[in-house]
């Protein structure tokens, strides 16, 4: 894998002073048993902080603090002595596992040498608010409220209030974060943090980024046609003047609650499971928060604490086809973590391509496109309508994460001043999605360790997984006993297998585009 990469200065790193904390927890990488083990249990620590924080039961989120409780596990020298025993290695099981566990070293090591930084944000943005005609919203619920608002003045309002804040509180904090990130890439000796994480994640980004950028340019027409037509229908404006403001409530889609109702919002996904032999209520690992809380996140989340023995799966009713499509997605995640056969090695239960665990829960999330489960769960007889609405906005978020990856490649090859990324990150986002994207959530709207790739490649696995299970157990697979076991049989595998080899070995072919194109023509025409 070569974190020093040939031809550059070699010596002896300079060691990064661990943090002050027990003798007891300081281990090296040589040491891998215990490396192994304290992975685990640092990964259970930092899952039940953001749990306990984005579920509302925890108002302060202190990730530092569960950082210093591992003092060893993060260090650059770890890292180095990772990728050492990787090069070294040649049993093909256990370079997997090591290639998994630098990976999961390089993302502590920046995490965790800013990580009173990251909290700052975490808690920055947690206590934010903006004012809007005399009222105040939380920052973090201004989107709810922007959704439900159906005044395009007053969302306008609420998005300028949002930049505002955004601009003032959390570009400073987050511009001094990516310097810092980008600066720790540098000096694990490579150009910069693009070529840091193609190395570690085995991932070619600029082949992907091409792979997209033709998918932009063969769906741009019908994109265009369809969002025209969705703007009329629903805001009553043409495309071309569509505001960035409007979007929000475009994609909240209240004249379908009739159909996406809260009250049978967990009740569907609990009839659902069944369908697949699977009921929520007696797996033991699986503990469902429905709670009302203050501070609760408003979209939901599943916590993955101990895989597969304790997984959360955290939602805040509030109705609406957008409140079912974050929680199935989310269910995914809960159901894939849940099946997890628990003697896997600890690389293969929590770490590995999240690509993986991402189409899974598109898999789920896109039950609720499937005209079958539709008219059985929700009773929506004529779903035509829905279903192309559904089809322009995933072809929307496609877009714009095709267009984010662009940005993203460009962003993180940049050194020094990253001001200048604005400019790019708006006119690509822009240009993809035909909308006029806001330059001052260049920084907010950027992932650690290119997350934006996993979910595009998540989306061409679920994409050919959707055409398979269809084709293989018929449109109402959701009843499908055999469906439910070919599943369950790729969940117990956990993330031992990228997503291109899950594909591959489970006759799906080679991971691209062609199948989500052929789905988006099936609803929206060419």
């Amino acid at each position: 894998m070569r974190l020093v990469e040939s031809g550059r200065a070699a010596g002896k790193p300079r060691p990064v002073q661990p943090h002050p904390a027990g003798k007891e927890d300081h281990v090296t990488a040589l040491d891998l048993t215990e490396y192994r083990r304290r992975a685990e249990d640092f990964i259970e620590a930092l899952d039940r902080e953001y749990y306990e924080h984005f579920s509302g039961r925890k108002e302060v989120c202190d990730t530092a603090a569960v950082f210093d409780r591992f003092p060893g596990l993060f260090t650059r020298d770890a890292v180095l002595e990772l990728d050492a025993l990787y090069e070294v290695t040649t049993d093909q099981e256990e370079k997997r596992r090591l290639m998994y566990l630098v990976t999961f070293a390089v993302d502590g090591y920046l995490e965790g040498e800013t990580r009173h930084l990251r909290d700052e944000i975490a808690n920055t943005e947690a206590a934010a608010g903006i004012e809007v005609d005399g009222e105040t919203i939380g920052l973090r619920q201004s989107g709810v409220a922007q959704a439900n608002e159906a005044d395009a003045a007053r969302r306008r309002r609420i998005q300028e209030a949002r930049l505002d804040a955004t601009e003032r509180l959390l570009n400073p904090l987050l511009l001094r974060l990516w310097g810092e990130v980008h600066e720790l890439a540098v000096g694990l000796k490579y150009a910069d943090y693009l070529k840091l994480y193609a190395t570690v994640k085995g991932h070619d980004y600029l082949h992907l980024r091409a792979e997209l950028e033709g998918f932009l340019a063969e769906t741009e027409g019908v994109y265009e046609r369809s969002l025209d037509r969705l703007t009329r229908e629903r805001l009553g404006v043409k495309l071309t003047d569509l505001q960035f403001s409007d979007l929000p409530y475009l994609w909240r889609a209240p004249s379908f609650d009739h159909a996406f109702s809260a009250e049978r919002l967990v009740s569907s996904l609990r009839t659902s499971l069944a369908g697949l032999g699977i009921d929520l209520d007696a797996q033991t690992n699986v503990h469902l928060d429905t709670e009302v809380r203050p501070l609760k996140s408003p979209r939901a989340f599943c916590s993955p604490i101990k895989v597969p023995g304790e997984i959360h799966l955290v939602v805040l009713p509030h109705g609406g086809q957008d409140d079912y499509g974050a929680l199935f997605h989310e269910a995914g995640h809960t159901e894939h973590f849940a099946h997890v056969a628990p003697d896997l090695p600890f690389e293969y239960r929590h770490l590995g391509d999240n690509a993986v665990t991402e189409g899974f829960a598109f898999v789920m999330e896109h039950l609720i496109v499937n005209r079958l489960w539709l008219e059985e769960y929700l009773e929506l007889a004529d779903s035509e309508p829905y279903r192309r609405f559904a089809a322009v906005n995933d072809l929307y978020f496609l877009r714009r994460y095709a267009a984010k990856l662009s940005y993203e490649t460009e962003l993180h090859r940049m050194h020094g001043d990253l001001a200048s990324a604005a400019e790019v990150y708006s006119r690509k986002l822009s240009h993809a999605t035909k909308v006029q994207v806001p330059p001052q959530n260049y920084l907010v709207d950027v992932d650690d360790a290119f997350y934006c790739a996993e979910y595009l490649r998540a989306w061409m696995l679920e994409g050919s997984f959707r055409i398979m299970l269809q084709d293989r157990y018929g449109l109402d697979w959701f009843h499908s006993e055999r469906a439910a076991a070919w599943l369950k049989q790729m969940w117990a595998d956990g993330q031992h297998w990228p997503a291109e080899r899950l594909l591959l070995k489970h006759g799906g072919g080679r991971l691209c585009t062609d199948p989500l194109k052929h789905l988006f023509e099936r609803v929206l025409g060419r």
